[in-house]
C-alpha cells in the first residue's frame, strides 16, 4: 500500500499537501503567465495557442490540486471524476503547445493542415482513452510524444540560425527548447519515481521542473515576439 503524507489543519485534512501546495503553485504560475500572454504579447502569430496552452495548464494543476489534497472527503466516483477532468485538462494543453508550434514552422496551408488534423486526431485518441480507462501514464504517453516533438522542432530552429532577427530566434528558439527538454525530464521522473522522500516525492520534483519549463516558455515567446515574421523557416 502507498504511504501518503498528511497534515491536519484545523479540522481539515489535507493529503499530499506538498504535491497539492506545488500544484497551486503551478495553477497560479500558469494562470498568471497565461494573463501577461494576452496583455503583453498578444500581437504575435501564434502565442493565442501558448496562452491557452498555459491556461489549460493552470486549469489542471488547478483540480490536481484538489485531488491530491482533499481526496480523503470523495466518493471513488467523484474521485474518478476529478482525476479525468485534470486528465483530459493537461491533454487539451498539449494540444495547444503542438498547435502553436505547427504555427511557428510557418508552413504553407497544404503542409501544415494535415499536420493540424493530425494534432487533433492525437488529442481525440488519447482524451477518448482517458474517458475510457482514465489512467495519468495515458497521458504521460501523449505528453511525451507532444515535448518530443517540440523539443526536437525548436532544436531545429535553434541550429539553422535563421536569416533576419537571427539573434532573437536563437535565443527564443533556445529557450523554449530547453523549456521542453526539462519537460522530457519530468515525464522521465515521473515514470522512474525519483524522490528525495516521501514528503518531496517525484510529483514535487516534477512540478518544480515543470514551473523553470513554463517560465522559460514564456521566455522565448517574449524574445520572438519582436517579430511577427519569425518561424523555423529562413526567410
Amino acid at each position: 500500500m502507498v504511504y501518503h503524507p498528511q497534515i491536519l489543519f484545523g479540522d481539515l485534512l489535507i493529503t499530499e499537501p506538498v504535491t497539492a501546495g506545488t500544484d497551486v503553485v503551478l495553477c497560479v504560475l500558469s494562470f498568471f503567465l497565461a494573463s501577461k500572454v494576452r496583455t503583453k504579447l498578444h500581437l504575435s502569430f501564434f502565442n493565442d495557442d501558448w496562452r491557452l496552452f498555459f491556461l489549460f495548464i493552470g486549469l489542471s494543476t488547478g483540480i490536481g490540486s484538489i485531488a491530491h489534497g482533499l481526496t480523503h472527503y470523495f466518493s471513488p466516483q467523484l474521485a474518478n471524476a476529478i482525476w479525468m477532468s485534470m486528465n483530459l485538462c493537461a491533454g487539451i494543453s498539449v494540444y495547444y503547445a503542438l498547435r502553436a508550434t505547427i504555427r511557428y514552422i510557418r508552413v504553407d496551408k497544404n503542409h501544415s493542415k494535415p499536420l493540424h488534423v493530425a494534432n487533433f486526431l492525437l488529442l481525440g485518441v488519447f482524451g477518448f482513452l482517458t474517458l475510457l480507462r482514465n489512467d495519468f501514464e495515458i497521458f504521460k504517453i501523449h505528453a511525451l510524444v507532444g515535448v518530443l516533438a517540440i523539443f526536437i522542432t525548436f532544436s531545429m530552429a535553434w541550429i539553422k540560425k535563421p536569416k533576419g532577427n537571427s539573434s532573437a530566434m536563437l535565443a527564443g528558439s533556445g529557450a523554449v527548447m530547453l523549456a521542453f527538454g526539462l519537460s522530457i525530464m519530468t515525464v522521465l521522473i515521473h515514470t522512474m519515481q525519483l524522490s528525495i522522500s516521501v514528503w518531496f516525492n517525484y510529483k514535487d520534483i516534477s512540478h518544480v521542473v515543470m514551473m523553470i519549463s513554463l517560465l522559460l516558455v514564456y521566455r522565448g515567446m517574449q524574445l520572438m515576439s519582436g517579430s511577427l515574421k519569425l518561424s523555423l523557416r529562413r526567410t
